[in-house]
């Protein structure tokens, strides 16, 4: 059969085989299914230890050669396999975990569709060994093309299960061609490893890598415990305990505080009912909770262990089981932002431990795969600047200021020009007496300045200081913020940038005219803009680099962009280190600091600025 079409005077004729409907053999149909299943590596070794943590194993020891193509092995103690199960084992759609759909809606295993050892066994070599505990003998399966060979045999372990897969994907060519590296495949493995390890800390791990020891983890007391055995870094006092309960869920885990955070987010885990997973929802509530405590672009660690009702949430929609459907997704959402904003609200203050005073220092970073672990620094927003800006660098709180008028450092601290500029004139001792309350360290009494950088605060049972620069930074960002105005201001003169190619470049023009801007297409590259946000009046950034940034944004917005330029104008508008501050000055950044900045108090750039020396650990100075 053939089919033409003309086009431009040309005729085009294509031949077209004809093929009737049929039904694949059920070899292809395993090995299309296979690759849903199996998509690299850490996928297998996913679905070996969900099986092993279904059957009850306590101990697991994992080996991966070659990144875990060639050769991926993995031992548990679990309850082993019974005879009369080994003919099903390798079948598809055979399981031990449900019985009818019914049990769909109230599934508490990692396992239940049949698919993963099928899965596997179609494109690998595979072999298990296994014993239960009360048989005499353990029992080898070898599956050797599409026939399984049984045998009876001794095994060295009184109950469990040993599966070992050699050469993946070693009859699907294509997708052998499409896995990494051996280093960046073991490093999924790793990361999965990681994930799994994290939640059961109260089992045991052995990881080797091209049987060389990589972790021996024993059986830890508590989340925090395995963090260090895994990270080899105590960030105990950094990572604040996660407990709470409610209705139809309950969460643990741990977060960390604005101090402790990283250059991408890989050391964000949540688990649903034990699964680890990705979600967007519980990821965004997360984020929202540090907004304006970390900087943007930076992340915070978070482990998050949810409980919840098996008919609260659908597991059953993802091939590989990393996502979930939850019943009620706004209440996920309100549950974990809530959540979160309040425990971080309850530490706000950088702390100095004990290992400070007895001379510890820091432990030295652990040793990661990759170094995005790494804490990251703060991000450059100056290219949004105009040049006008990014070279003005005058200490006034900004020019033009907010409401586009000048606001001299005396507004932000509210006194008068001549007090300000007498530093020192104010006699102190008249103030020594004077205690202020706040409800975060109770009674407390300014001290004075230190060094002309810090200011030093006694409450009760500890000494505080506070960074004056970092503190009037935050003061600054928070004010620009509350003030911003994004009310349309027409141009005197309209300005005209061309664009690059857009997707859908009406309907993002359009969402910038629902945010204040008045904009038209001109050609199809070229827009004009009649009127901008009053917030860019007051704080100038280069338009041509804002729209070319925004109009990639799959949805558009300028929160994460506004809080950089504040920040880096807050940065030049703000008092610096080495600054003389007065008595009545120092009590008014204070009292503002507390009156201005929500959450925990650190500044924009995420460093903290109010830091805690306990009384008992200055006693232990002097052995007290």
């Amino acid at each position: 059969m053939f089919f033409a079409f003309k086009k431009q005077d040309q005729i085009f004729v294509f031949l077209s085989k004809v093929m009737s409907i049929h039904k694949l053999p059920d070899f292809v149909i395993n090995r299309l299914k296979a690759g849903e299943v199996v998509q690299r590596p850490a996928s297998l070794l996913k679905e070996l230890v969900e099986n092993s943590l279904d059957a009850g194993a306590t101990e697991l020891i994992i080996t991966i050669n070659d990144g875990g193509k060639s050769f991926l092995s993995l031992q548990d103690n679990g309850c082993g396999i019974e005879l009369s199960d080994m003919d099903l084992l390798l079948e598809r759609y055979a399981t031990s975990k449900i019985d009818s759909e019914q049990d769909l809606f109230s599934l508490k295993s990692y396992g239940f569709r049949g698919e993963a050892l099928a899965s596997i066994a179609e494109v690998s070599k595979i072999s298990v060994l296994t014993k239960t505990k009360y048989a005499e003998i353990g029992t080898k399966l070898v599956r050797r093309g599409n026939e399984n060979v049984i045998k009876h045999l001794g095994v060295p372990f009184e109950h469990g299960t040993l599966i070992t897969v050699e050469d993946l994907f070693y009859n699907v060519p294509a997708r052998l061609k499409f896995l990494k590296s051996a280093q960046t495949e073991f490093y999924y493995c790793y990361n999965y490893f990681v994930d799994i390890a994290l939640y059961h800390y109260d089992k045991a791990f052995i990881l080797k890598k091209n049987d060389k020891l990589v972790f021996d983890l024993k059986p830890a007391r508590d989340l925090q415990s395995r963090i260090l055995d895994l990270f080899k870094k105590d960030w105990g006092e950094k990572l604040i305990p996660l407990a709470q309960k409610f209705e139809k869920l309950e969460i643990s885990g741990v977060v960390s505080d604005a101090s402790l955070r990283f250059g991408s987010g890989e050391n964000i885990k949540i688990y649903v009912n034990e699964r680890p997973i990705q979600d967007k929802i519980i990821r965004k509530a997360l984020m929202d909770a540090y907004a304006r405590q970390i900087t943007p672009g930076e992340y915070p660690m978070a482990i998050l262990m949810f409980k919840i009702e098996p008919s609260e949430v659908d597991v059953n929609v993802h091939p590989a089981k990393l996502q979930v459907k939850f019943a009620d997704s706004q209440m996920i959402y309100q549950v974990v932002y809530q959540t979160i904003s309040e425990l971080l609200g309850k530490h706000k203050i950088g702390f100095v431990g004990s290992e400070f005073f007895q001379g510890k220092g820091t432990a030295s970073r652990p040793s990661f795969p990759q170094s995005s672990a790494f804490p990251s620094q703060k991000p450059d927003f100056s290219a949004f600047l105009t040049a006008e800006e990014k070279g003005s660098e005058k200490s006034d709180f900004f020019s033009p200021g907010i409401g586009g008028r000048k606001v001299e450092n005396e507004t932000l601290f509210g006194l008068g020009g001549n007090q300000i500029s007498q530093f020192g004139s104010l006699d102190a001792e008249q103030h020594q007496e004077q205690f202020y309350f706040h409800k975060d360290i109770g009674e407390y009494q300014i001290l004075g300045q230190l060094w002309n950088m810090y200011i030093a605060l006694q409450a009760d049972t500890a000494l505080y200081l506070i960074d004056q620069h970092a503190l009037a930074e935050r003061i600054a960002f928070e004010k620009m913020k509350t003030s911003q105005d994004l009310t349309s201001e027409s141009l005197l003169q309209p300005l005209k940038f061309e664009v690059t190619q857009i997707a859908h470049l009406e309907q993002k023009i359009e969402e910038l005219n629902q945010l204040g801007f008045e904009i038209s297409l001109l050609s199809e590259n070229v827009i004009v803009i009649y009127a901008i946000p009053k917030v860019f009046v007051q704080y100038p950034v280069d338009m041509g680099v804002l729209l070319n940034h925004v109009l990639y944004l799959e949805e558009i917005t300028f929160d994460h962009l506004l809080d950089g330029v504040y920040a880096t104008k807050a940065c030049k508008a703000s008092i610096k280190a080495g600054h003389k501050l007065s008595y009545l000055q120092m009590q008014q950044l204070v009292q503002d600091g507390f009156e201005f900045i929500p959450g925990m108090f650190v500044c924009q750039h995420g460093r903290p600025f109010f830091v805690k020396m306990d009384k008992k650990h200055i006693d232990g100075l002097f052995d007290r």
